[in-house]
């Protein structure tokens, strides 16, 4: 793809309107509206147990993407990207997977596609684990050839999402794993009836809990599914998508405030 020339660079972002969603946007009503920021979204489609859909990554990555747009001015959210790096889970069906550079290679070619539109503020929030070093060369590929570019992402809403949340709401342990309670409680919010809790069962790999086991998902688990989904209800799952767009609306808005630089003293907010 070309780089950004100078016609491209001096386009202007097209008032903010209700609709938010590219993908219902047509071309007048993207231009009544004023968007300065993009938001991006990776998921996956892959095994999650015997209980939960297919499409649980990106479904989670995407009502927590769409709730925090609404929160904020000048949000544009773009359609998930629905695939990710899913290779430990292609022994189970149906599993699709991309390579780490291919997908790498996607959020790069959405990521300047934005840039070109005029938009030089990206928050990218993450599904799926295995897509994160893709994340990371990607983003940095980009800060290298546009170092103007503003950019933020959210890689691992099953672990900083229970922690926004009281102590106790989610077990200790085994509360979030993969297919867990944390993602189940999700899934009940989000798709209730693609959830089949009378499949439901827990499963805990038994390894060290300080350093990483490089495991296939097969060595771990029968069903695919890690944790303890049992105690999943929906009002987790809405406590924890709600707790994770307040905050990263708080964080955009002060970004925002400060002109997006990457200044500690700047967050202190996000720790009150």
């Amino acid at each position: 793809m070309a780089r950004i020339t100078r016609r491209a660079a001096l386009r202007k972002p097209a008032k903010s309107g209700t609709e938010f969603r590219l993908e219902y946007l047509n071309r007048h009503r993207f231009e009544r509206q004023s968007f300065d920021k993009a938001i991006i979204v990776t998921g996956a489609t892959e095994n999650h147990g015997f209980h939960l859909p297919m499409g649980t990554d990106t479904f989670a990555a995407y009502a927590v993407a769409e709730e925090t747009a609404k929160r904020v001015d000048g949000a544009l959210l773009l359609p998930p990207i629905p695939f990710g790096v899913s290779d430990q889970l292609m022994p189970f069906p149906f599993t699709i997977t991309l390579t780490a550079e291919t997908l790498a290679q996607v959020i790069f070619e959405v990521a300047e596609s934005c840039l070109v539109q005029g938009i030089r503020k990206l928050l990218l929030v993450n599904g799926h684990g295995g897509n994160n070093s893709a994340i990371d060369v990607a983003m940095r590929k980009i800060r290298r050839l546009y170092p103007d570019v503003k950019m933020a992402a959210s890689l691992a809403w099953w672990i900083s999402g229970p922690k926004l949340l009281p102590e106790g709401t989610f077990a200790k342990d085994y509360g979030i794993g993969h297919a867990g309670e944390a993602e189940t409680s999700t899934a009940l919010y989000l798709v209730p009836d693609y959830v089949d809790m009378d499949a439901a069962k827990g499963e805990w790999p038994a390894s060290p809990k300080e350093v990483r086991l490089l495991a296939t998902i097969p060595e771990l688990s029968v069903s695919g599914a890690t944790g303890d989904p049992t105690p999943a209800t929906a009002e987790k799952g809405r406590l924890l998508v709600t707790a994770l767009a307040d905050y990263l609306a708080r964080f955009i808005k002060e970004m925002d405030r400060t002109g997006w630089k990457f200044n500690r003293e700047n967050w202190s907010f996000l720790d009150r």
